[in-house]
Order: C-alpha cells, then structure tokens, then sequence
C-alpha cells in the first residue's frame, strides 16, 4: 500500500540505519518541529502553482559556464552569484552543484530561491546545472539529459567543477529528476567512478518508485496540464530546430527511422494517459536502452537501483507524505531502511517541491532551509570521517 498523507501540522518521519541517518536525527531541528502548510496549499497541485508563479525570486546573477559531453552535446552550467554582494563564503565549504527538476532552469523561482540560501549559509561557489536545450544552450544531440549510464550528464559536470576548483569538496544538491540523476550518480554501479571529492548529496522531491509515480500521475486531475504540457515541449525538442540547433530533426530521424519520427509528431496528448505512453514511448525507442515501459521501470526506478547496488557517498532525500508524482509504499521503506548511506526523510505535506510555509510572498522557503540544514550536517559528517 502507498504510505498515506497525514495532517498538517504532524512531525516529519526519518528513516535509515547508518550514520548519515543518525547525524540527521541528532542535529537536525527540523526533525522535531511540525509541519505546517498553509490550508490552500494543503492540495498539492495548488501549491505547486503557488511556488511556482506567486513566491518572490531573489534574482541572482549568472555567470555561465558551457560544459562538453562525450557524445556532442553541450550544458549551461550558471554559477549564481548576488548582483554587486562581494563574498567569498566560508572556504572550508564545499561548491555546491545543484541539478533540477526536468522543467527547472537557473531563473526560476524554486531554483533561485535554493540557491539564494545556500550562498547565505556561506556557501560560496553554488553552481546550477541547465541540462541539454535547456534555457539558452543549445541542443546539438538527439539524446536528451537521462537519469541512467552514459547519457547521465551528472558525471561531465562534476568533472567540470572539480577542474575549476582542484582544492574544493563538492556537494550535489537535487530535486525531482535531477535527484534521480545524482542518485544514479552515486550508485557503485554507476557508469563511471564517482569523483574522489564528491562527499555525498542532499535531493528532494525525487520519484523513488516510477510504478508508484504513474499511478500517482495518471489518477490526479489537477496534474494533467503538466504531463501534457512537459510532453509537448518533449515533442516539439524532437521534430523541431530549436536554439539554432540545426540539423537536430535530422539527427532524431537517422536515430529512430522514419516511420517512428511521423509516429512522433502525431502522437495525441490531451491526456495523463496519453502524455505518459508518449514519454515512455519516446524514452523507450530513442534511447535504444529499453524495449518495453516494465524494462524502463527495472532499469531507471531508484528503488529498483537501490536493490541491486549501494550508495557510495551519503545521500539526504526529503520527500512530502502528499506528492503525488512521487508516492512510495511500505516495501520502499523497508528498502530504505537497509541503506547504510541513505537517510529517507519523509514530511507530512509538502507537495511535489513546494512545501509552501506562508501565503505571503517569501524570500526563502520550508524546503530551502531544509536542503540547507542537512548540506550543513552531511558536511560536519565527512569532516568527522576524516579526522
């Protein structure tokens, strides 16, 4: 059975058996307060609509940085900074490199405000990953940003990083998508090593069981328009140039043939139903990685991951009770629990990266000051391993 919601106001539930888990619940305040979502926000697709649109954006300054993978393609990574704020943040910190959500770029609100708390909490050099086609970088492959193997971008990026700062520990902040690439990451199975310097990653809103998620997806109204609206710009990316990305059509039809590209572009979707066979469809046949949406699910869900290998680094994922495009059942959690470098915090409501704690336009949010908090103890938790 899915785990249920509970109420607002409830304590949030912390799970694990190793260190990492128990430095949270020792250090972390947040382990003992209550939960509280302003009533409206208690349905979880308003609140998403209330982050989103109405929470104010700090505007941070981008300085970009273009980063070259294997294969040909290219990633805006923007290191955020505070327009005319001169601080160097505390040195003995890590960099920190955030990867989003699939629809997330460096100017949106949810990015800007996480961002903008890091570099409050001393947090010097924080970088954002915009994944291939994603807000001014060019899509120059058929082969979109993927949450498993080679086509991971997580690994060029922290490469990337590490290079520019050859005396720094990097942490990897995530949520939703970006949470599955960085845990893809950090799995011992990964496609490559995981960077010496990487201490570990602290992700939110991340959809652990993709089985759960589709149930999740395809039974909630209110989540409709964004299933199909993801799934246009997907399908657009594949029949389009886009961003003087010229010739990409042409890639995509050499890649899958003719026949499946027309499929492509006519392919209706006016529903959840509709907008998931599409998604599955595309990743399935493009990807030449899986032949069927069970095959997907085995290969890419991270409980299914998590069963087959370990974490190599500490990993805090903060999940709501009520996200609806992120459910888990009991059987997750027994998973979780067995995870030596896994600390599963799971709050009574939040919704899917929301977690709106006012209906006053804020500056910082529940969720932010959260990611923040557990960085600082997985942080005082590498240090300790050192020493």
């Amino acid at each position: 059975a899915v785990v249920s919601t509970q109420s607002t106001g409830a304590q949030p539930l912390v799970f694990g058996k190793g260190s990492i888990a128990a430095a949270v619940r020792q250090h972390s305040p947040f382990v003992e307060q209550q939960v509280r979502t302003p009533l409206p926000c208690l349905n979880p697709v308003f609140a998403f609509v209330w982050r989103t649109k109405y929470e104010r954006s700090p505007d941070l300054k981008l300085v970009r940085h273009l980063v070259h993978t294997e294969d040909g393609g290219l990633l805006g990574v923007d290191k955020m900074e505070r327009e005319g704020v001169v601080d160097e943040g505390d040195p003995s910190k890590p960099v920190v490199i955030l990867f989003p959500g699939g629809n997330e770029v460096s100017v949106s609100t949810k990015v800007q405000t996480l961002c903008a708390s890091y570099l409050d909490a001393s947090y010097g050099d924080v970088f954002m990953c915009n994944y291939r086609g994603k807000f001014k970088t060019p899509l120059l492959t058929a082969q979109l940003t993927f949450q498993n193997g080679r086509f991971n971008d997580v690994f060029r990026v922290v490469d990337h990083i590490a290079d520019l700062y050859p005396d720094r520990k990097i942490l990897l902040a995530a949520d939703c998508f970006g949470g599955s690439c960085v845990l893809d990451y950090l799995l011992s199975s990964s496609y490559a090593p995981v960077h010496e310097r990487v201490i570990g990653s602290v992700a939110h809103s991340v959809q652990m069981n993709l089985v759960e998620t589709n149930k999740g997806v395809l039974t909630e109204p209110g989540y409709s328009m964004f299933v199909k609206n993801y799934n246009k710009y997907m399908q657009y990316v594949l029949t389009h140039e886009r961003y003087g990305s010229e010739g990409l059509p042409e890639m995509v039809r050499e890649k899958i043939g003719d026949e499946f590209y027309e499929q492509v572009q006519k392919m209706p979707m006016d529903t959840p139903q509709q907008g998931i066979q599409f998604f599955y469809y595309t990743r399935a046949l493009l990807d030449n990685m899986f032949d069927s949406m069970e095959h997907y699910e085995e290969e890419v869900s991270p409980n299914r991951k998590l069963a087959k290998a370990s974490l190599t680094r500490p990993m805090v994922i903060i999940n709501s009770q009520d996200d609806f495009t992120a459910p888990i059942n009991s059987e997750d959690i027994e998973q979780f629990e067995k995870e030596d470098n896994l600390c599963f915090w799971l709050s009574p409501n939040g919704g899917h990266c929301s977690y709106v704690k006012s209906m006053k336009p804020q500056v910082t949010n529940y969720i932010d000051e959260l990611m923040v908090d557990c960085s600082n103890i997985l942080v005082d938790h590498a240090n300790s391993n050192e020493s």
